[in-house]
């Protein structure tokens, strides 16, 4: 399962739309901010691993709780850690890509302008961090 976690509607729903046109068979689902996912993951950090996430895709510029302090906290905790997190953003700020490397993300990504790449993405993300979960 991947896990977004985005404020803006839009993109969720073009990242939604292309992950199903990658071909992956794992599920996509979104939260609209930090707060909604470390809720989400606390819920499921309770049960087995395999009620985490394989992937979170994480944007940095969100209300209540902002993609930076989720990531620095998903790598604090022990329960948390292991899952791979992408920063998805529209950033392409050189701060922001050394923050997110620095503090545990997997990978850095900006946000596509078409469609067409944004199924691209969807594609190398399952084919590099999904096909053993599937």
């Amino acid at each position: 399962m991947v896990l977004m976690a985005d404020d803006d509607d839009e993109d969720c729903m073009l990242a939604t739309e292309a992950f199903g046109a990658s071909g992956s068979r794992a599920a996509f689902s979104c939260v609209g901010d930090g707060v909604e996912l470390m809720d989400y993951l606390a819920r499921r950090s309770r049960g087995s691993q395999r009620e985490l996430p394989a992937l979170i895709l994480l944007d940095l510029n969100m209300p209540r709780k902002d993609g930076r302090e989720v990531l620095l906290e998903i790598k604090s905790r022990p329960t948390l850690k292991h899952i791979p997190v992408v920063i998805l953003t529209t950033s392409a700020e050189e701060k922001d890509i050394a923050f997110g490397i620095r503090a545990g993300a997997e990978s850095f990504i900006t946000k596509p302008t078409t469609f067409d790449e944004w199924i691209r993405i969807m594609k190398s993300l399952a084919k590099s961090w999904l096909e053993e979960a599937e």
